[in-house]
């Protein structure tokens, strides 16, 4: 009797420990754009300049997310952009590709206790531009972008729930990026599109 009383005791201890254990660590996919149609270009290439290196240091958090908003900008250009032409260049700079962390001010004395405030805010900018030469003909255009979202997380988020906050953001700033940028594309790079 008291050797199944000791293995119930351990089951219920085990079971225990167990529940407490965190959440597995989800993944997270690339944020990529190679479902879209290329944005076909009538050069004969295109070079990717990134002089933009985000610090490592606060409030610059880009490297901590699932996928930094500095890998999701290098990706757009490479899933993008294609060289179909015989002569020509495109250079695309990526002037930023940041995240930046802002404590936000939180409630205090006894209603802070009772209260669950936004504890950080987050802001993605990803800025590119794009210049396009024809060193034979006349042809010369430039395309430039700037988009920044934002957006906040609960004091009593997890980890987890961070990251989460964290990919979205970044798909969201891209997605609106990738937007504005065919538009303006069509604008002001039409001498050099297919």
């Amino acid at each position: 009797m008291r050797r199944i009383y000791s293995i119930m005791v351990f089951s219920v201890m085990a079971m225990g420990l167990v529940a407490c254990q965190p959440p597995g660590k989800p993944q997270y996919p690339d944020i990529t754009f190679d479902h879209l149609p290329p944005i076909e270009l009538n050069v004969a290439e295109i070079v990717i300049n990134t002089p933009y290196q985000e610090p490592l240091e606060s409030p610059h958090v880009g490297e901590l997310f699932p996928v930094s908003p500095s890998r999701a900008t290098r990706r757009w250009a490479e899933d993008r952009l294609r060289a179909t032409g015989e002569r020509g260049s495109v250079t695309v700079t990526i002037i930023e590709s940041s995240a930046i962390e802002t404590e936000l001010e939180r409630t205090t004395g006894v209603t802070g206790l009772l209260t669950k405030d936004q504890a950080q805010s987050y802001e993605v900018t990803i800025e590119m531009s794009i210049e396009a030469m024809d060193p034979v003909g006349p042809r010369a255009g430039s395309a430039s972008i700037r988009v920044t979202r934002k957006t906040s997380v609960s004091e009593d988020a997890t980890m987890n729930e961070r990251e989460e906050t964290w990919y979205k953001l970044t798909q969201s700033a891209m997605n609106s990026f990738n937007e504005a940028m065919e538009k303006q594309i069509g604008k002001t790079l039409s001498g050099f599109r297919k």
